[in-house]
């Protein structure tokens, strides 16, 4: 039976605190952090469980870190380090619970999401420590691992300084500039992604700080792969938000929601994510709370109310700044184009009418990437649907899995708009069949496949890129599409870029909320020009196909109705 009795010291009993003032709404929490306790709660009392928790290893734990390590900077230096009861949860739940049976414990990967200046790298030092006495395995191996050296030392110096400030940790570790030898020959060091160590090792513990920075999981799999041999091997992510939606802290976030909301099955990985939740407002310091679970101890009221009324009064930069690392949230890039709230916001399952008037964009992959197709519904006077469709070929999608299994291109097949076609070469005959109808038979005739773009709606006009032009559009046009070259230098995409934001914000478009969509908007970097014009550019290595196949598409509409001498319609005479 699960073991859940209590201490009589109210320092170790603060998970169990937390999770009750969580459950009776003494604390304000984030939904997930509630789904998290709630889960908690429910698997304690489920004795056939495969895990069980072991109340007295939780606190052996919790009661190290509180006897052994303190605080090192600060106004708080010298003083022992007494977990807050949020942080005593995050420990309780990585040491309590047990394997039936075999009593290893049941995590071997840990996610910890929490705003800045929340204490979180010198808790990780706080378990590292802990895991390297109390653990007492033979020859143990322990990193701090970060995107670069410096910021693996981060927490590695962490370490050195508690030990160095308490005379029985410094008895028992040999505390030196690069490494830290301790008990029965384990040794602590901070490594980089970069570093040509990386290779041959054995880890207890791989500490990886600020996962929001590394744009693929490769260092992540080679900490999880060096851990098959040890029987308690546990991967530490702690991380802030950042600007990478499609990177591996991105995915991690996401996999850990679908566990807690039931889509997804995973109970060897610990999420923790502590951020605002959908629909609230940054600005309201009621919600600082859910991302900042410190908020009055390791940080305080005022110093957020005066970053967010900075970010208030400067927008831009400031308010992604505040976004990210105050509120947690993720947000597209550090120059942020179209916030994530604003495209959410114009989310609609309004579906085009049969036969109703649309425009097309097609930014054509070159060889072997993304072709994408959007259409533009105007609708009434004012007000546009927006659809995007994504080809790219299987072989791709491979590649990039195997780079980083992490990436969202794993979710792709799930994905309705996304067509996945066999073979390494984009398939324009599949784009054509897809549009026209038109499709191209073994012995050389052409049928047409009623179920196609153009026989569900009225296609006006389609527009593509002059330079990137192929045999599909010679092939379009003779399916009966009215093909126009668009160019994507900046005179060409201002007016239209400058259009989509301003109805995107104006909430004019309506689209289904397609999130490879909203990946490739976030992906998105405006590019000027000395005369004020605008044109998209990348602000990473995403993609912005979908984005650039939208301006094109609009643009084709504007150019169309000002042909046709109609006049634009005043709502939007004021957007442009």
């Amino acid at each position: 039976m699960t073991s859940t009795s209590s201490s009589s010291d109210p320092n170790l009993d603060g998970w169990k605190r937390y999770a009750e003032d969580v459950l009776a709404d003494r604390v304000i929490v984030g939904e997930y952090v509630r789904k998290h306790v709630e889960t908690f709660i429910d698997e304690i009392l489920d004795d056939g469980l495969r895990w069980w928790f072991d109340t007295a290893e939780a606190i052996r734990f919790l009661e190290f870190i509180q006897t052994f390590t303190s605080h090192t900077r600060g106004e708080w230096a010298g003083r022992p380090f007494i977990l807050s009861d949020w942080q005593a949860y995050l420990v309780a739940n990585l040491f309590g619970w047990k394997e039936r049976g075999t009593d290893l414990r049941r995590y071997r990967t840990a996610a910890l999401f929490v705003a800045r200046k929340s204490g979180k790298t010198q808790l990780a030092a706080a378990i590292a420590v802990a895991m390297a006495v109390l653990d007492d395995d033979a020859a143990g191996e322990y990193v701090f691992a970060a995107t670069k050296r410096d910021q693996a030392r981060i927490g590695f110096d962490e370490v050195r300084r508690m030990i160095s400030a308490n005379s029985s940790l410094s008895r028992r570790f040999d505390v030196r500039r690069h490494d830290i030898q301790g008990p029965r020959d384990s040794t602590m060091k901070p490594l980089a992604s970069d570093s040509n160590r990386l290779d041959g090792l054995s880890l207890n513990l791989g500490v990886v700080d600020e996962l929001h920075g590394m744009r693929d999981g490769d260092l992540l799999r080679v900490i999880k792969s060096s851990q098959g041999s040890r029987r308690n091997g546990l991967t530490l992510a702690i991380t802030t938000a950042g600007f990478i939606p499609d990177g591996p802290a991105a995915q991690i976030m996401k996999t850990g929601k679908d566990v807690l909301d039931g889509i997804k099955d995973d109970d060897r990985t610990l999420c923790l994510i502590y951020q605002l939740d959908e629909g609230d407002d940054w600005k309201d310091p009621a919600t600082w709370i859910k991302a900042n679970p410190g908020l009055g101890t390791s940080i305080t009221e005022e110093y957020l109310a005066s970053q967010s009324k900075q970010a208030q009064n400067h927008g831009g930069r400031a308010v992604v700044e505040f976004q990210t690392k105050h509120a947690n949230l993720f947000v597209s890039s550090s120059s942020e184009w179209i916030g994530r709230e604003s495209w959410r916001s114009c989310a609609s399952d309004w579906e085009p009418e049969p036969g109703a008037v649309c425009f097309l964009g097609l930014d054509l992959a070159s060889v072997s990437d993304f072709t994408a197709c959007a259409l533009i519904f105007p609708i009434g006077t004012d007000e546009f649907l927006l659809r995007v469709h994504y080809f790219l070929p299987e072989r791709a999608i491979e590649r990039k899995l195997e780079a980083d299994e992490s990436s969202i291109y794993a979710t792709f097949a799930t994905q309705p708009n996304v067509h996945v076609t066999p073979g390494n070469v984009t398939d324009f005959d599949f784009v054509r069949h897809f549009i026209t109808g038109h499709k191209i038979q073994e012995d050389g005739r052409v049928v047409v496949d009623p179920d196609s773009l153009a026989t569900k709606y009225t296609i006006r006009a389609l527009a593509f890129d002059r330079y990137n032009s192929s045999q599909l559009i010679t092939d379009l046009t003779n399916d009966g599409i009215d093909c126009a070259p668009f160019g994507m230098g900046f005179v060409s995409q201002s007016a239209p870029t400058k259009t989509l934001e301003r109805l995107i914000l104006g909430n004019l478009i309506r689209h289904d909320g397609d999130p490879v969509t909203e990946w490739n908007f976030g992906n998105v970097a405006l590019q000027y020009d000395p005369a004020g014009n605008v044109k998209i550019t990348k602000s990473r290595s995403g993609k912005v196909d979908g984005v650039v196949a939208a301006v094109m598409a609009l643009g084709e509409w504007m150019t169309f109705d000002a042909g046709t001498n109609e006049p634009l319609p005043d709502d939007l005479i004021r957007l442009l």
